[in-house]
């Protein structure tokens, strides 16, 4: 993806600055600035012989058009104090020992949380991933450990797990967090506590996903069309996520063109996680049973409204969309209810049954055509793809067998 303007004057500036000096370059990661170059001293952690590797420091400026002054007098200042030996990296604070009888106390937790942070935060997570994915669980415990005087790291971090019910998502996260802030402190990790992850496959509904069914895509469509706060834009929007299984971040950057007379979707919306990262991809339109070929006219209607801004200029559309389907399922039935239980990625788990059940495609295409791997896609669609071919397959056996 292209710079931005203002970054690439930000550079520019940059390298004006310190005087033409090569090795230097400050550049925009995940939602902060960063400064990388191969002369910044090793880390606290790092052998002081490991030369010639190129570290990244995090900016506390905030990137944008109109920081960019800020950015270049911080990014200055670290140049700077690298060129004339006074650099120093931040303290990682003083984190108690294995053996010290202090380091379960709540103000040595919320140290070692704010240490986890500075690592991590703008170097491999956003804001929003670390106030969304860590701080709830880390939270709790910090609070559990000023409940009482913890002796066991065991007994602490199984009375903060056990808040979370048994093999839900919720106690898995918590369970990795915790693992996690046990490895940056160098702590020992109680492997006894192992039982206590669970799977969240044991949780998982016996029939697998739930999809959208087709005739409550119909409910959908209605309640959108009848809604006096949604346009039309918003109804292609939701057309979209139905006819080409996006992730509701893609629709940021979508392209929707034809083909040989069929619609096609032109993702440019990466997805990056520590699993990987999804690239580009073409999807053609594969509609519910009933939808005309041209999907309602959908491609005109994309190029006549486009979608709706607040939806793709959100930091993140899922939950702009998130929204706007409880108030649609709240409103009176057109004639059957939206259950409480689908969700807007309802229609993305509609759309992978469509390719496996109704097309028939293999594993490997309909995971390429929804940009994760083959793994990801049984793990996520395996009971509702093979069970109708499992349960096919005995009938067949029985009636061979009563022959």
């Amino acid at each position: 993806m292209a710079s931005p303007s203002w970054l690439k004057d930000l550079s520019r500036s940059f390298k004006r600055s310190r005087g033409g000096r090569s090795g230097w370059v400050i550049e925009q990661h995940l939602d902060r600035l960063r400064v990388v170059s191969a002369e910044l001293p090793p880390r606290h952690d790092e052998p002081g012989d490991s030369v010639n590797k190129r570290r990244s420091i995090t900016l506390q400026t905030s990137p944008g058009p109109h920081q960019t002054a800020e950015a270049l007098a911080e990014a200055m200042a670290i140049f700077e104090a690298v060129i004339d030996g006074s650099f120093r990296w931040p303290d990682p604070g003083d984190i108690p020992g294995a053996d010290d009888h202090r380091r379960l106390h709540p103000d040595q937790i919320a140290k070692l949380i704010r240490r986890l942070q500075d690592r991590l935060l703008g170097e491999t997570i956003g804001d929003s991933t670390w106030h969304r994915t860590y701080v709830p669980y880390l939270e709790r415990l910090r609070q559990k450990a000023g409940s009482r005087n913890w002796l066991h790291d065991q007994d602490l971090i199984e009375a903060s797990l056990r808040h979370w019910a048994a093999n839900s998502r919720a106690r898995q996260m918590a369970f990795d967090r915790y693992r996690q802030l046990w490895k940056e402190a160098a702590w020992p990790w109680p492997e006894t506590l192992a039982s206590l992850r669970g799977n969240g496959k044991v949780a998982a509904a016996a029939e697998g996903v739930r999809a959208f069914s087709d005739d409550e895509i119909a409910e959908l469509r209605h309640r959108i069309q009848a809604s006096q706060r949604l346009g039309e834009a918003s109804l292609v929007a939701w057309d979209c996520l139905v006819v080409f299984g996006l992730r509701p971040a893609e629709l940021k950057g979508l392209v929707l063109l034809i083909d040989k007379g069929h619609p096609i979707a032109v993702v440019s919306h990466a997805k990056r996680n520590s699993k990987g990262s999804s690239g580009p991809r073409r999807i053609p339109a594969v509609p519910p049973q009933g939808w005309p070929a041209d999907c309602h006219g959908l491609v005109e209607r994309f190029a006549a409204h486009g979608l709706p801004p607040g939806v793709v200029q959100h930091r993140s559309p899922g939950e702009v969309l998130g929204q706007q389907l409880k108030r649609l399922r709240d409103r009176e039935a057109h004639r059957i209810p939206i259950p409480q239980e689908v969700t807007s990625y309802g229609l993305r788990h509609a759309f992978a049954l469509r390719l496996g059940l109704d097309l028939g495609l293999h594993v490997r295409e309909s995971a390429a055509l929804m940009g994760h791997s083959p793994t990801v896609h049984l793990q996520t669609y395996g009971r509702r793809l093979e069970m109708p071919r499992l349960e096919a397959r005995v009938r067949e056996l029985i009636k061979r067998q009563a022959t």
